[in-house]
């Protein structure tokens, strides 16, 4: 072409316009693409990426950027480039090929495939002279030996076809079902480094949740001690971007040193709501300051000037990973005066050799409390200090060369980092955080939804296209409902019913109970389902755990049902599987058996019952829907259910009786006599008396007991645990 760009030039997404100059006659994912594969006979090159990726940038710098490769790839083949984070349903079909052939998967994807997109041969990286070699033996395998690649190509379709059809029976979802599960998860728990695998170690965030609601609900100690001990060693580690903030995509060792240096949002929008879970449970100052340095991570280096999130930064900078993030001694020593960088260079282990290309990776040995404790300082003014010097070192590591920056605004993982920022800003007390959540969600329902009602995928340089996929719905509405608990503002969660029932519509598998990831009627040979935790949650699940939470708050048995439904088609994957479906295991167990938090609804919505530390005193505050009341907790009716509040953990305090306020006195339609009622908001008070020298401090969980009515009818009695944060 004239002006040197091939036909990727104007694309919505950063990976496919990094190689919109490649000499390789590029195509974007579509009908061209396919249909002149079809007319001119030829197989399909098929490369998966994203432009954060850094092979991805390897394979392009020894392969797509050489003439004599693109002319292999131009004379013989019709080469199409994808953004797995654009389409990922292209990349959940043609990665499991990947697995399928070879044994493993990972990006650049790269899969060769028939006219029709059947695969046939596959791998992920290539250097150039295997890769060279690779396109001539398929040439010459496709010219004369074009019927065996197609019997291959058959077999491998339908075994995804057959994949992605699987159904496994029902598991009864009990108690014991979930108890397993985390017994399961556990025995896989590293418990001299944390985590829950060998090197190449990821988060594993969904195990994490898991592990932490179990903890909360349930009061599992070995549950909380595994998430813990795995959440501390990794904001200590390399893969904690110590002087920025935020996570790396996972660690390259056992010990969470060497990060792949890649800071996906995703990674961010699940870290950050799991810190903020586990300081509550524990106390821990180290963890509430570690959420917030996510959180504060992604406003100032991910956020967009509209409000939106960007999806990533680059692992490398002037061609080298890891170059932007890694320090030397001399370039801390003359930054910071000598106390100060003797401070740094002692607590992050900034050696003289390096231990990483030259450089340091900052890392601690211990949390930042148990530093000060161990020097004999006051661990809040020695973390300020700490923090101090860092965000120097963060502002002058700015004046390098910066990874580049995915730009594009995903819906899915806008709908995640929402939700974390609402969920932070509840738990840290820091409006901030909920006040950038509804920013986004703004923003948002503004460019991201179509008149239809169906939503976009990406918003890119000022433009919104890409059709979304089911966990765009899923995982946008899960945010509005974050937001909503959050709040109180129900146009949020009208919002989230809204993108529930467009999500039901498009997406819902009515025989399997679950929900495909593409609409109907799609150019790929399969049409895949989400079914697998995988570096996020699956779609299915966050379809699970949406609905499971609608059921609640709204009156609409419907979401009632369908969480039902997606609990059925989970269950027999996930008794089998636990680790590829934690996430689920969470949303089911909270549906069925109560969710944990101080948080609570009853009633379909009718009753929203709030706990609240105050200094020493818990306050309990019911809000009560236009209509609805409860009995006050002494009904002038015997035969009525008062509204009890009762300890049920203590913390280590001893309580004071609950101070109940005074009821309104008022006669009903169906009662011939007055009653003592609560309705619009009441507020239960109780003290907690200092904890003894001899009490361990720790989970406050509240029972309350109430019987929600109107005029009209009155509900069964309902019971709510409420779990307080650490506090007092």
């Amino acid at each position: 072409r004239s002006d040197g760009m091939n036909r990727l030039g104007q694309a919505d997404s950063p990976y496919l316009l990094q190689h919109a100059d490649n000499p390789v006659d590029w195509y974007p994912w579509g009908d061209e693409a396919l249909s002149r594969a079809r007319e001119e006979d030829k197989p399909i090159f098929l490369s998966i990426g994203y432009s954060t990726c850094h092979w991805c940038h390897v394979m392009e710098r020894e392969s797509f950027e050489n003439e004599e490769v693109a002319a292999a790839l131009n004379k013989h083949f019709i080469s199409i480039k994808v953004d797995r984070e654009s389409r990922p349903d292209i990349d959940e079909i043609y990665m499991l090929a990947t697995q399928a052939m070879t044994g493993r998967g990972g990006w650049p994807n790269s899969v060769f495939l028939t006219p029709s997109g059947e695969p046939f041969l596959a791998g992920t990286y290539f250097p150039r002279p295997r890769f060279l070699a690779l396109l001539e033996a398929v040439v010459k395998e496709w010219s004369g030996n074009r019927k065996a690649i197609l019997v291959n190509a058959g077999r491998v379709a339908d075994y995804i076809r057959d994949h992605q059809s699987r159904r496994l029976q029902a598991s009864q979802m009990t108690p014991a079902v979930f108890a397993a599960a985390a017994g399961s998860l556990l025995s896989g728990f590293d418990d001299l480094q944390g985590g829950f695998s060998q090197a190449p170690k990821f988060p594993h965030e969904s195990i994490l949740a898991f592990l932490l609601h179990r903890a909360g609900r349930d009061d599992d100690r070995a549950a909380l001690d595994a998430a813990l001990f795995t959440l501390n060693a990794m904001q200590i580690g390399g893969i904690h971007d110590q002087a920025g903030g935020g996570f790396h995509r996972y660690s390259t060792d056992n010990a969470w040193l060497v990060p792949h240096f890649e800071k996906m949002l995703y990674n961010q929008a699940q870290l950050a709501p799991l810190y903020a879970r586990a300081h509550g449970l524990s106390g821990a100052p180290d963890l509430a300051r570690t959420a917030r340095r996510i959180a504060d991570y992604v406003l100032g280096d991910l956020t967009s000037p509209e409000g939106g999130f960007y999806a990533a930064r680059d692992a490398d900078s002037e061609g080298k990973e890891g170059l932007f993030y890694i320090w030397t001694r001399d370039e801390i020593s003359a930054l910071l005066p000598p106390d100060d960088a003797a401070l740094i260079i002692d607590i992050f282990n900034i050696s003289k050799g390096g231990n990483f290309e030259g450089g340091n990776i900052p890392h601690l040995e211990r949390n930042l409390t148990d530093l000060a404790i161990e020097r004999g300082q006051q661990p809040e003014e020695f973390t300020r200090r700490v923090d101090a010097l860092l965000e120097r070192m963060r502002a002058a590591r700015a004046k390098r060369p910066e990874p580049h920056r995915d730009e594009k605004i995903l819906t899915a993982w806008n709908g995640m980092m929402i939700a974390a920022l609402a969920e932070c800003g509840d738990l840290l007390d820091e409006p901030r955080y909920v006040e950038a959540a509804a920013r986004a969600a703004e923003l948002l329902w503004s460019r991201a939804r179509r008149a239809d009602g169906r939503l976009w995928r990406v918003i890119f340089a000022g433009r919104s296209g890409t059709g979304a996929q089911q966990e765009d719905y899923a995982w946008l509405a899960l945010g509005m409902i974050r937001l909503y608990d959050v709040t109180g503002n129900s146009l949020w969660l009208e919002r989230a019913a809204q993108l529930a029932e467009k999500m039901i519509a498009l997406f819902a598998d009515e025989t399997a109970g679950d929900f495909y990831l593409t609409e109907g009627g799609g150019e790929l040979f399969s049409r895949p389902k989400m079914k697998y935790d995988g570096a996020t949650a699956s779609g299915n699940a966050a379809a699970l755990e949406m609905l499971a939470l609608l059921s609640r708050r709204r009156p609409d048995p419907d979401h009632s049902r369908r969480a039902e439904a997606a609990i059925a088609a989970l269950s027999g994957f996930a008794a089998a599987a636990p680790a590829a479906h934690a996430y689920g295991l969470m949303a089911a167990d909270a549906f069925l058996g109560g969710p944990y938090g101080a948080r609570a609804f009853l009633g379909q919505g009718a009753l929203k019952a709030e706990a609240r530390w105050h200094g020493q005193e818990v306050r309990v505050v019911l809000k009560l829907a236009p209509g609805w009341h409860v009995n006050a907790n002494q009904p002038l009716d015997k035969e009525l259910i008062g509204t009890r509040l009762e300890v049920k953990a203590a913390g280590g305090h001893d309580w004071s009786a609950p101070q109940y306020p005074d009821p309104v006195l008022r006669r009903l339609n169906f009662a011939d006599k007055e009653m003592a009622l609560y309705e619009g908001e009441a507020v239960i008070t109780l003290t907690a008396g200092q904890p003894r020298e001899n009490k361990e401090m720790g989970r406050v969980v509240l029972s309350l007991e109430v019987q929600i009515c109107s005029d009209e009818i009155c509900l069964e009695p309902q019971r709510a645990l409420l779990h307080l944060p650490y506090g007092a």
